[in-house]
């Protein structure tokens, strides 16, 4: 059937059966036509009879039965010295097959095998059509004769520029000699040289047309016979090759500060090490540096956002008047940060805060800052730590909670794939399938709209947390009914979010619709242009819109360089295709391509001069298609189809990991282990080596009990940082207060293992897969460096004792 298409239409043969041909040396053919001639067809089975019956595991071969070629070593790719000529131009042209004893046994595709080599299929059994040997031998004598007249040039080159050498060497050392300059001296060389004339070759014609055929060979190889034995059209099924390498693991986690934390309210050093508030409020008063506000109601100071004094101390009610900045006094030196010293009642502060939300006891950890870096220092409601504590909720700088996740993009899914059915998707407004019928079942194919994603199934439980965080913000802290009451993932199709990318300070609007087992958030092509990103392993976030609209403040932003980037500053809620990045109008968006594209890509022209044969986003922008009606032309299957997560986050250890990755390298034609086990250590290991020793012999040494720092350790071994006693009063009383020393032991902030950790596999990768000899030497001098730094080079005196 392919054959009458090919005839009757003019098309190549397609794959399987168009093989890996421009692979394949031509010298290859003679004994893979001769295994041909002597296999059997049984059934639909191609059967090589005896070719596997030298072939073993560990195969070396010295002599594979050819001369060497006449351009060099037989291509990499064949390793035909591991696996002889037969399976070697098997594997070489991409055949599935299996061993059978001492036979092999091809399945499927080779029916391309023989009508490319010249046989038909007569009697069950392969017959030879046309007789391939003349066309071989042709072949190869050309290319011999071609070798041999560019090695003719190459040693005439070769000479000429050694006669020249001479000339330019004595011209320089003379111009030298009476002082000529740098400049001069090369004129002068160059000039000499120059009065040796190249004469050109004997014949530039025979030349131009033997660097023809060789750069023919390098492209067609086998190609050309299969051209010259075949009636049918054949092109080249691998022209081009896509090379991979690991930029970066999936993701998808939730995002979190530096250490955790909870609330965006100063402690200060009184939370130790963890910044714990709870421990922060045992010391009773502390102090930190705030913004100075006044309410309005009662006129004390506060710097919460509603006064927290109590008109009556003994009663656990607040004044809550809102409060509000004083303005700085005209000529009033302008402070990067306006906050001041001030007293917090803590313990006071958090016991009115618990009667406040309803809450019977406080959450156990409540991991707050240090100071906070925002310009006015105005803290955000200590309730929403509170309440984030309780759910174990992490929140980022701009007060918001946020999910990361990989970006991939995707136009078109299934019900089934994102587990939700689809009467719901019905409700959402998914009416009909990309045919045009109703929306009937779950394995309908819908067109997805630009503004729904599907995240990772993996942020559940933080969507939900952050969803029953905020019912209780809502109940406990405003006095609304809740919003989301989430009890489960189906609780959360069709709510509102917000997708926002760092280093941009605008989040778009969007929807959930559904999820996926994938490390990743699946949304259209269009959104994610939208947030400036191009998916080729970009990550970004998406937040809850009802968090974004009730705790981002800029406010609270750090007023430091950058402090407004990665924040919902504003949001875009209807995506405009004309308003994105270009990148994603030059996505294709038709259900095919015309035979002019494919016949005009053998070319291998520049994308935009085919630009009229394809059907972009752009040529669709101002009508309703820049948004709908994309089509595909391959089916992908499922959309989480794979593994979940890659080897390189399930496997533990980094030497397990870099095991498994030359592992396979070792097993790829393509890759030569060797090279990427030296690049992985040149480009890796050694530069994490250098940084490492160098911040060691640099660190700092920290307090384990305040967490104090020291740029040496102090003449006391101990800290010596003051910590000053609670003090009972306003929360402006200034009153002297008993100091006291920390005493908490003081350690190194590098260990000994972070500098050695990469020695061990860096020595085991050296061992097992071998590196070029300076790559070693380097390891070397390294390895020996850090046992310098750490050991002891004194001189062990030993008897013989110690050999027994």
């Amino acid at each position: 059937q392919i054959k009458e298409i090919s005839i009757t239409y003019g098309t190549a043969i397609p794959p399987p059966w168009n093989l890996w041909w421009s692979d394949l040396p031509i010298s290859f053919c003679s004994s893979l036509i001769k295994m041909i001639s002597q296999s059997t067809i049984e059934g639909n089975s191609l059967r090589f009879v005896g070719a596997a019956s030298e072939w073993s595991a560990d195969l070396e071969l010295d002599d594979i039965g050819l001369p060497n070629p006449t351009t060099g070593e037989w291509p990499l790719w064949t390793q035909v010295k591991n696996h002889g000529i037969v399976k070697s131009s098997l594997m070489t042209l991409g055949l599935s097959h299996h061993h059978d004893g001492e036979d092999i046994v091809i399945e499927s595709g080779w029916e391309g095998l023989l009508e490319g080599l010249g046989f038909d299929i007569a009697d069950g059994a392969a017959r030879i059509r046309v007789e391939a040997a003349p066309h071989i031998e042709y072949r190869l004598q050309q290319i011999r004769s071609a070798a041999n007249i560019i090695e003719q040039e190459e040693l005439r080159l070769k000479e000429l520029d050694s006669r020249r050498d001479v000339e330019r060497i004595a011209a320089t050392t003379t111009a030298r000699q009476v002082g000529k300059s740098i400049s001069e001296t090369e004129q002068i060389g160059d000039a000499a040289a120059a009065k040796i004339a190249d004469e050109g070759p004997t014949d530039e014609a025979i030349l131009l047309q033997s660097k023809k055929i060789l750069d023919d060979h390098e492209v067609d190889r086998c190609l050309w016979l299969v051209r010259k034995l075949s009636t049918l059209r054949w092109e080249n099924s691998v022209p081009v090759r896509i090379g991979a390498r690991m930029g970066r693991p999936e993701k998808a986690a939730r995002r979190e500060m530096k250490p955790l934390t909870h609330a965006l309210y100063p402690i200060g050093e009184n939370g130790g090490p963890q910044r714990l508030m709870g421990k922060a409020a045992e010391k009773g008063r502390i102090r930190v540096e705030l913004c100075r506000r006044y309410c309005s109601k009662c006129g004390l100071e506060s710097p919460n956002l509603n006064c927290h004094h109590r008109p009556d101390p003994d009663v656990p009610n607040e004044c809550g008047g809102k409060t509000a900045e004083r303005k700085a006094k005209p000529g009033t030196m302008i402070r990067r940060r306006r906050g001041r010293n001030s007293w917090v009642e803590l313990d006071r502060l958090l016991e009115v805060k618990r009667r406040s939300l309803g809450l019977d006891r406080l959450p156990q950890k409540i991991k707050s800052v240090k100071v906070l870096k925002s310009e006015s220092q105005t803290p955000e409601p200590i309730e929403k730590g509170i309440l984030r504590g309780k759910h174990q909720l992490s929140v980022f700088r701009d007060g918001t909670a946020r999910y990361d996740m990989i970006d991939v993009p995707v136009t078109h899914f299934r019900p089934s794939e994102i587990r939700t059915s689809w009467r719901e998707l019905k409700d959402l407004g998914y009416y009909t399938d990309v045919e045009g019928n109703e929306l009937i079942s779950d394995e309908q194919i819908l067109e997805l709209f630009p503004q729904d994603i599907i995240p990772s199934l993996n942020s559940k439980d933080h969507l939900l947390a952050t969803c029953n965080f905020i019912d209780d913000l809502l109940v406990r802290f405003y006095g609304m009914d809740p919003f989301y009451k989430a009890g489960s993932l189906d609780d959360l199709v069709g709510q509102l979010a917000i997708g926002l990318a760092p280093h941009t300070s605008g989040g778009v609007l969007c929807r959930i619709i559904g999820w996926t087992s994938s490390s990743a958030g699946y949304a259209h092509p269009l959104f994610h242009a939208a947030k400036r990103r191009n998916c080729d392993g970009d990550e970004d976030s998406i937040l809850m819109l009802l968090d974004g609209l009730l705790n981002f403040s800029k406010q609270i932003l750090p007023s430091g360089r950058g402090g407004r980037m990665d924040a919902p500053l504003v949001l875009t809620t209807r995506l405009n295709p004309a308003e994105i990045d270009k990148e994603a109008l030059n996505v294709d968006c038709s259900y095919g391509y015309s035979q002019a594209f494919y016949e005009a890509t053998l070319e291998r022209p520049h994308p935009n001069e085919l630009l009229d044969l394809v059907e972009t986003v752009n040529d669709r922008l101002g009508t309703i298609g820049d948004v709908r009606g994309y089509g595909w032309t391959h089916e992908s299957g499922p959309l989480d189809a794979g593994p979940v997560n890659s080897s390189y986050k399930t496997l533990v250890s980094m030497e397990d990991k870099m095991h498994g990755q030359l592992a396979i390298g070792r097993l790829l034609r393509a890759v030569r282990v060797e090279r990427v086990a030296s690049q992985v250590i040149e480009s890796h290991f050694l530069p994490d080596l250098r940084g490492n020793l160098v911040a060691f012999t640099r660190q700092k040494t920290r307090c384990v009990k305040c967490g104090h720092s020291y740029r040496r350790i102090p003449l006391a071994s101990s800290c010596i940082q003051e910590q000053k006693g609670g003090i009972v009063g306003g929360l402006t009383t200034r009153r002297e207060e008993e100091t006291t020393r920390c005493g908490g032991n003081v350690v190194l902030t590098v260990s000994e293992g972070a500098v050695r950790k990469y020695i061990k596999v860096t020595d085991s990768i050296i061992e097992n897969y071998g590196v070029d000899l300076y790559t070693k030497q380097r390891v070397q001098w390294l390895t020996d460096s850090v046992d310098s730094l750490f050991g002891n080079d004194r001189v062990t005196v030993m008897t013989l004792n110690d050999f027994l």
